[in-house]
């Protein structure tokens, strides 16, 4: 069983936060509800203390406050950071509502129209942060809550600074960074240049499922999935959701191509197609 690691948060981070309980933990870090001396709602994270034998807690952090800098309502934005008793942690307002990751397991799929407003409100906030050379890395239903303003992003640049401040350890030890059904090529091969167009696939990935009820490509392992990812062309969507408008269906098709030229080259021109 995971060590239960609240105590040792608490201890840590009490005098700045009064931090009530986990409530997630994902691939870099344990999810705290906190609450601020103003009583404002925070998600608190802390990176696992397996990965601080990898990565650099200071580049780490350095990369984190990059995206701090980051300002567009349907990006969380992270509010602190720091390391306190050997604990590396970061901090964002907490985001009412539920994931999409809990919305499809709930609902299976969405509608066509609540399919492209999602795409639309993603690649908005992709845009943004592409045009300040930030990549997110790890798109997924689970890091998109589905909010009263809209489908908001979290967790981002959190793996680029995974990635960032441990690259040669996290490549010696075999590790990756992202999640399996939603990786691009390029990622699950760990290539050290990976760009807008690798969160613009993992889109892709995100809005078949929505249409679809499952992800593009399916396996018994994650290492089939990986295999497929690099080698297996994307079904079309259609096939699964006939009901799929042909620009939509292009879009996402266009966004799974393996090739990254072949792929679109930015958000906002993958959203406009979306549009029909």
């Amino acid at each position: 069983m995971a060590r239960d690691l609240l105590p040792l948060v608490q201890r840590a981070l009490g005098d700045k936060y009064a931090i009530e309980r986990q409530i997630g933990r994902g691939g870099a870090a344990r999810v705290y509800l906190a609450r601020d001396p103003a009583g404002r709602k925070l998600a608190l994270k802390v990176l696992h203390p397996e990965l601080k034998v990898s990565v650099m807690a200071d580049r780490f952090l350095r990369e984190i406050r990059l995206v701090a800098q980051l300002h567009h309502p349907l990006i969380v934005p992270v509010i602190d950071s720091g390391e306190q008793d050997w604990l590396v942690y970061f901090v964002m307002p907490f985001v009412e509502g539920l994931t999409l990751r809990e919305t499809l397991d709930r609902e299976r799929t969405l509608s066509i129209d609540a399919t492209r407003r999602l795409g639309s409100e993603l690649l908005d906030a992709l845009a943004c942060a592409h045009e300040s050379g930030i990549v997110h890395r790890d798109v997924k239903p689970a890091n998109i809550v589905m909010s009263e303003a809209g489908a908001v992003l979290l967790d981002f640049g959190i793996a680029r600074a995974v990635a960032a401040s441990g690259r040669d350890l996290l490549t010696q030890s075999g590790m990756t960074v992202g999640t399996s059904a939603y990786m691009s090529p390029e990622q699950v091969t760990a290539e050290a240049d990976l760009d807008q167009r690798s969160d613009l696939y993992a889109v892709g990935c995100v809005l078949f499922e929505c249409l679809a009820g499952r992800p593009p490509f399916l396996g018994a392992n994650e290492n089939i999935v990986l295999q497929k990812h690099m080698h297996e062309a994307a079904p079309d969507v259609r096939t699964l959701r006939p009901d799929t408008p042909p620009a939509v269906a292009t879009a996402i098709a266009r966004a799974l191509r393996k090739p990254r030229p072949e792929r679109w080259q930015t958000a906002a021109a993958m959203r406009d197609a979306l549009k029909g």
